[in-house]
């Protein structure tokens, strides 16, 4: 291939459809990178190790079983809307019908099991403010992420993720400003009320730019039945990036869940390029897989390189930063240095992850794609159970290194298997 030929490949790409979403979406995550780390290192410094560690306990947990809030219809949404623009109003009123109704079942269940889970240093009302927050409100933000997705609006999709981060700044700074003893229940407040105002703009930038819900109730079971396995493996995702700061509170004290907790915002914030990308092209598996296993994995390729390449720099980059852990959030979280390099892989299995995930995802086998997911989940807990009473949170990063990386390798295996058999 020569100069000319390599010029235009580039031109194109750079030009394509994927790249100008990948773009947005960057930006946004970039912009986000700078507001998240702002509103972090404020509350972790105002709320102390043991504090913050409380509220890593609640928003882990939390995350774990956010993916069944909606029951994976908000997924259902963009597969169907990916092929089907006209069918948006059904399925976007279906996926708030359920989101509310299993948000709400969601949140008490997990208040009335609260005293099991949740440290006893945090009241019963700041517990509600913070639920509220990270499943109905989170909830609502994300099912209008993906309607505009689905809609080919990536570009409102980034500027509202770029709201929303906003949003959790200025209830960081107010905390900073007008409180002069900052207490985790002020915090609950200032929380739950940026996180209201951000789903709630959220909800109607999505009814007024793209159409308004009309759910259709007989179409919910098909819903849920289409988005079951999309919320096992999220929620089994979910426990193996979460689970983990839940039972260091319960298993270890919260302090680790502190230091853990801190070390992994640094693991999420290199994520952010990782997010971008996959975001971006989350449609575009299901309109390549739409032709087979084939289809998926050949648009895959294509961005491999740029998965080689961030891999690469996340390792290198994480190795760098930790040192200055000490200086960006006190010298309390000094042990949060040594959780920084045991975690630093992450991120580079992760890519890949992805990568084979949502190729069996955008070819119809996410049935597949959960049943590792949650092998990988259950493997993560047994770990857990074992490891953290006697390592802290050095024995919960483990279980997270083992389990990613045999999920890692099964997806894959899966992948190469239905390829070769599409082959033949």
């Amino acid at each position: 291939m020569n100069l000319a030929e390599i010029r235009v490949k580039a031109t194109n790409l750079f030009q394509s459809g994927l790249a100008q979403d990948a773009s947005w979406m960057l930006i946004s995550k970039l912009f986000n990178v700078i507001m998240q780390a702002g509103y972090f290192i404020i509350v972790a410094r105002l709320l102390g190790k043991e504090n913050y560690g409380s509220f890593i306990v609640i928003t882990a947990s939390a995350s774990i079983i956010f993916p069944f809030i909606a029951l994976g219809s908000e997924h259902v949404l963009v597969k169907n809307v990916a092929t089907n623009r006209a069918s948006f109003s059904m399925y976007w009123g279906n996926t708030l019908v359920l989101l509310i109704s299993g948000g709400a079942l969601l949140t008490v269940a997990l208040l009335f099991f609260s005293p099991l889970i949740f440290p006893q240093n945090i009241t019963w009302l700041t517990t509600l403010l913070i639920l509220l927050s990270d499943l109905i409100c989170l909830g609502l933000l994300d099912i209008s992420y993906k309607a505009l997705v689905a809609a080919s609006m990536v570009k409102k999709t980034a500027q509202l993720g770029i709201l929303s981060t906003c949003g959790k700044l200025l209830a960081a700074l107010s905390l900073s400003t007008f409180f002069a003893q900052p207490s985790i229940t002020t915090w609950g407040y200032l929380y739950f009320t940026s996180s209201a105002i951000t789903a709630a703009i959220a909800i109607l930038v999505v009814n007024k730019m793209v159409a308004t819900p009309r759910p259709v109730f007989s179409e919910l079971k098909s819903n849920i039945g289409q988005g079951l396995y999309f919320s096992i493996s999220a929620s089994a995702n979910n426990i193996n990036a979460g689970l983990d700061k839940s039972m260091l509170g319960k298993l270890s004290n919260v302090a680790s869940a502190g230091i853990y907790g801190s070390a992994y915002r640094f693991i999420d914030v290199g994520n952010v390029p990782l997010l971008a990308l996959f975001g971006a092209s989350y449609k575009r598996f299901f309109q390549h897989g739409a032709s087979g296993i084939k289809g998926s994995f050949n648009f895959a390729k294509r961005l491999l390189p740029m998965l080689v390449f961030y891999a690469i720099a996340s390792l290198i980059g994480y190795w760098l930063l930790a040192p200055f852990i000490p200086t960006i959030l006190g010298e309390e979280y000094r042990e949060a240095i040594g959780a920084l390099l045991w975690l630093s892989p992450l991120p580079a299995i992760a890519a890949f992850q992805y990568l084979a995930a949502d190729t069996l995802t955008g070819s119809g086998h996410q049935k597949a794609r959960s049943m590792v997911q949650l092998g990988a989940a259950v493997l993560n807990i047994i770990l857990n159970i074992w490891l953290i009473p006697q390592f802290s949170w050095k024995g919960a990063a483990w279980a997270t290194l083992i389990s990613d990386s045999i999920r890692l390798v099964s997806l894959w295996l899966i992948v190469f298997l239905l390829y070769r058999r599409a082959n033949r």
